[in-house]
């Protein structure tokens, strides 16, 4: 084990990708399987997914259930659900879940308690791994379920000790030093990589018992927990990556109406984070919740549509739902479910199954197609979320939006939405990540990234230099990776931006600032960021001082504006917001193969591409009808695929919660 350890500890492994790929996205839900259940039940459950679509199933293999005082397993009340699956044509996403306390600790553990409690979880592994192995119902291991922690570390033991000191020495010294003290995040960085390497145990362990299936985790919380996660690392030891919707835990940030933004959002970080490999939604909330959850939320059945086709859009391979059947005992009981307590289906698993219908039955575009991509991407990194979570520890609970830990995650958002009310989706990944060789016609997105290491200032100007667009809002830029405030040196986008920050003031929790360039009112929260100008164009003043600018740069410009405009839309108007991103990316919306002529608010709309056929999937959250008006006409051969919308002309008319969704050929006129 100790050789295993250090070769986990000192470089992660990398092996070949083995890509899953279906021809048309699947849906499918989670079967909770518990002791209890009657064969016969076990058998129906499988039945229902099968007569409703549902080609994949999500099963817990609950150690707890299994392991017996001798120490021996018993596999009888799983092999009951594997077999019931194979009959009815079912594949098995199943997930590892070692002995635990199954009442009391729902999601389960996230790090090993010791060296021997790794052993024990590699004794799990390998009897539940060895024996289901060959079973025909089985396609993929679900590693762990929801890993990540929101920040709170492994803890201290004989296993992670032992990982640590292997992995501190392993560290080199940085290659930036500007002389200043440094914030010490050595213990957020190993949170990050003993996650990594815990799960990449894990991977290594299925591996030497079986190399043949696919192997998948499903992070959780997305928004708060993307400073735990290392998808770079991931790619190299799955074979798709997941991500957990529930949107009575997950969605804190959005409004019920804002579900369907908030949906496409995080699928678009997780098909980033995925790489090469597939992305699956790998729990979607299915049913109601009474005792769980942080917000009270039963889905309608038009809702499960709008989800459905906003992941499918988004380019999900599959959406797997939570749950089912629900849960008999304990916590979690009676909840989740899409079945009603008499095992009948409801309106939310019929709308589910015409949904699996339809995407079936368009197997053939499905096949090649892709999410239309904008040339707009909204990037994020690690070191802004740890630096603004160490800042709102220090701010308190009641402290104010822009000084809590969600800041940089909830400007994201905003400059998500106020993109999209144009009909056009923006990107988002993580800076590292990023792919800057090709700058011609992109616009990058700093939506208040407060801490800007020092790896990405030469990137940043060349990226600008060479005919790309970079807009930069907020604090971005206040820190560099060891929370040394650049602003007070010789600011390093100086050259690139045209101006230095002369100082932020803090005004009021909610303000406006006007803007020249686009006219419009700007909402700001709590700061406004004042700028000296070099070569930069002033495009907004407020009281006689210069708030925004635009510089040529090389090829490529820049737009400053240094407050907090995001979040001052998110929670008010966000029309001047709107107004701002549609002026500064109005290159990449125009070339957009459709959008909306004047912004819709409220109104989302996702694009799919083949070589031969384009999708659009057009949802209204808003309470009252919506005539929407796209910058062409769907064609008139358009095949309606969803919903009651008949365009008229460019106009779409949307009822109230209506999900639209056409087809066409692209030839077509």
């Amino acid at each position: 084990m100790r050789k295993l350890i250090l070769l986990l500890a000192l470089g992660f492994l990398c092996r070949p990708l083995y890509p899953q790929r279906t021809d048309y996205p699947q849906i499918g839900a989670q079967v909770f399987i518990e002791p209890g259940q009657t064969d016969g039940e076990i058998d129906e459950f499988f039945g229902i997914l099968a007569r409703h679509g549902f080609e994949t199933a999500r099963i817990r293999i609950f150690g707890a259930h299994m392991l017996r005082p001798d120490g021996s397993w018993d596999f009888s009340l799983y092999d009951k659900a594997f077999d019931a699956a194979a009959k009815h044509g079912v594949k098995l996403f199943a997930t590892l879940f070692p002995p635990t306390d199954e009442l009391g600790d729902v999601g389960g553990f996230k790090y090993p308690r010791s060296k021997a409690h790794l052993k024990q979880i590699a004794d799990y592994i390998e009897a539940v791994v060895s024996h289901f192995r060959e079973h025909p119902a089985l396609d993929t291991w679900v590693l762990q379920n929801e890993p990540g922690t929101g920040g709170a570390g492994p803890g201290r033991n004989d296993l992670t000790d032992e990982v640590f000191a292997r992995w501190k020495a392993a560290q080199k010294a940085p290659a930036y030093d500007n002389g200043y003290l440094k914030a010490d995040f050595t213990q957020e960085r190993f949170h990050t990589d003993f996650t990594t390497w815990y799960l990449q145990w894990i991977a290594s362990q299925v591996d030497s018992h079986d190399r043949t299936h696919h192997k998948h985790i499903n992070p959780h919380q997305l928004l708060d927990n993307l400073a735990d996660y290392d998808f770079q690392a991931y790619e190299g030891f799955l074979t798709s990556l997941g991500v957990s919707m529930h949107l009575s835990w997950h969605f804190g940030y959005f409004t019920r109406a804002q579900y369907p933004l908030g949906i496409s959002l995080m699928a678009d970080i997780v098909r980033a984070g995925a790489g090469k490999n597939p992305f699956w939604i790998t729990e979607m909330q299915g049913g109601n919740v009474t005792a769980s959850g942080k917000e009270v939320l039963c889905p309608t059945a038009q809702e499960i549509t709008q989800w459905l086709w906003t992941g499918i859009a988004a380019g999900a391979e599959g959406i797997i739902f939570w749950t089912l059947n629900q849960r008999a005992s304990a916590l979690e009981a009676g909840e989740w479910g899409m079945l009603d307590f008499q095992r009948r289906p409801s309106d939310r698993l019929t709308a589910a199954a015409e949904v699996a219908r339809t995407a079936k039955a368009c197997r053939k575009f499905f096949r090649d197609a892709e999410p239309v991509r904008s040339g707009i991407t909204l990037l994020y990194n690690v070191e802004s979320l740890r630096t603004q979570r160490k800042n709102a520890a220090a701010a308190g609970d009641d402290c104010l939006e822009g000084r809590k830990a969600s800041a940089t995650m909830k400007s994201l958002a905003g400059a998500y939405e106020a993109v999209a009310a144009w009909g056009v989706v923006p990107e988002v990944c993580e800076m590292g990540a990023y792919d800057w060789s090709d700058p011609q016609g992109k616009t990058v997105v700093l939506p208040n990234l407060v801490a800007l290491p020092s790896k990405y200032w030469q990137q940043l100007g060349k990226f600008v230099r060479e005919g790309g667009r970079l807009i930069v809002t907020g604090l971005t830029g206040f820190y560099d990776e060891n929370m040394h405030c650049i602003l007070m040196d010789d600011f390093p986008l100086r050259e690139c931006l045209g101006a230095q920050i002369s100082e932020y003031k803090a005004v009021a929790p909610y303000f406006t600032i006007g803007c020249d360039v686009p006219a419009a009112t700007l909402p700001v929260h709590m700061w406004k960021g004042i700028l000296r100008p070099d070569k930069a164009q002033a495009i907004a003043t407020d009281g006689g001082e210069v708030v925004g600018t635009r510089h040529r740069y090389g090829k490529g410009e820049a737009v400053w504006l240094p407050s907090l405009l995001e979040l001052g839309g998110w929670h008010a108007d966000n029309k001047g917001v709107v107004d701002f991103y549609g002026t500064c990316c109005r290159g990449q919306i125009d070339r957009a193969p459709m959008h909306f002529s004047r912004p819709a608010d409220g109104v989302l709309m996702r694009q799919m591409e083949s070589p031969s056929q384009r999708l659009a999937v057009l949802i209204n959250k808003r309470t009252e009808p919506a005539e929407v008006e796209l910058s062409e006409p769907l064609p008139a051969s358009a095949r309606r695929l969803c919903g009651e919308a008949v365009p008229a002309g460019a106009v779409v008319r949307l009822a109230a919660e209506e999900c639209a969704v056409f087809l066409w050929n692209k030839q077509a006129k």
